[in-house]
């Protein structure tokens, strides 16, 4: 049986989505230290992507453009685009950078890259009517997103810390908007079923006080990485490793808190997922102490953000004992 263009597309396609299922199961690989330079690993990304946007526009101009290529002709650029999917898994293989966050960050934009890839190369199989453009479009946003992968450990951390003060001073204000328009509803004349008992207001502002130490906490320690936050090594890369995998539990724990403050109130879930903050930023700060990116000159802010976690959830709690 003669081989048919969509034959060939699909057997590519099964292959990109076959590399796609190895590079996602497989462990982030260690640095070897014998390897390609920094500066080198990253040039040699590079090229491999801009590869395989090249190798994606030729193989659209030429499927979607009259007249129909030959079978042959097809294959031929079928097989560019693949060899170009293999040199990029290959280059971010090649001496992986130090930092498991790095790794991962760099590894999540190599699989969206394969996973625009495939999705084109259905719509070309399947002829879906304009969406080949628009997918070859999401293939190139996909090579563009791997310039902006940061290029050491250090750099991804800082992206990490910022995005989590972003989404917990979001929170913040969110509550305290609700806040602000509770206390503007009490003076008109609606009604006020909806808003806080006055029992549950009691608790308001030691919570608030709670997500704005969360806040805190993030901003401070963000700090204390810019300044001081390293990757030479491998302890200073697996400190700041240790310090993202504990940021990252601050938004989900505070935005969990802050859903169970509004109104109706339950007791039991605002006391656990208070609790929750409260464990999730001591542990983030007592990580912060032991790590070298806060010394002596740091003891105060973090002394005091510790205190202030443990005086704002001791007002929170003895409000929601049981009556």
């Amino acid at each position: 049986m003669a081989v048919t263009l969509a034959k060939v597309l699909e057997t590519a396609q099964g292959s990109v989505n076959e590399t796609l299922k190895e590079l996602t199961e497989a462990p982030l690989e260690e640095e070897d230290e014998g390897l390609a330079t920094p500066e080198n690993f990253w040039q040699e990304l590079g090229n491999a992507t801009q590869k395989i946007a090249s190798e994606v526009a030729k193989l659209t101009l030429v499927l979607t453009q009259p007249p129909k290529p030959t079978v042959s002709i097809a294959q031929n650029i079928v097989n560019g685009v693949e060899a170009a999917w293999t040199t990029l898994l290959s280059s971010s293989r090649r001496s992986p950078p130090k930092g498991a966050l790095l790794r991962k960050e760099l590894r999540n934009a190599v699989l969206r890259i394969g996973e625009a890839l495939a999705t084109l190369l259905k719509a070309l199989k399947e002829a879906e009517n304009g969406s080949e453009l628009q997918m070859t479009g999401r293939v190139w946003e996909a090579c563009t997103a791997m310039e902006k992968v940061p290029r050491d450990n250090l750099a991804a951390t800082r992206s990490l810390l910022a995005k989590e003060e972003l989404l917990l001073t979001d929170a913040l204000q969110e509550i305290e908007e609700e806040l602000k328009c509770s206390r503007l509803s009490e003076n008109d004349d609606v009604d006020n079923s909806a808003n806080w008992t006055n029992q549950e207001k009691e608790l308001l502002n030691p919570c608030v006080g709670l997500v704005r130490t969360a806040r805190a906490s993030i901003k401070k320690v963000g700090e204390a990485v810019r300044l001081k936050g390293h990757c030479r090594d491998s302890t200073g890369a697996e400190q700041l490793d240790r310090l993202a995998v504990a940021a990252e539990k601050l938004s989900p724990a505070v935005d969990t808190f802050v859903a169970s403050i509004y109104p109706p109130m339950n007791k039991c879930s605002v006391s656990s997922t208070a609790l929750a903050v409260v464990t999730v930023v001591r542990e983030f700060l007592e990580l912060a102490r032991q790590c070298d990116v806060t010394g002596e000159s740091d003891s105060e802010w973090l002394s005091f953000l510790l205190r202030a976690v443990d005086h704002n959830n001791n007002k929170v709690q003895p409000l929601l004992s049981p009556d």
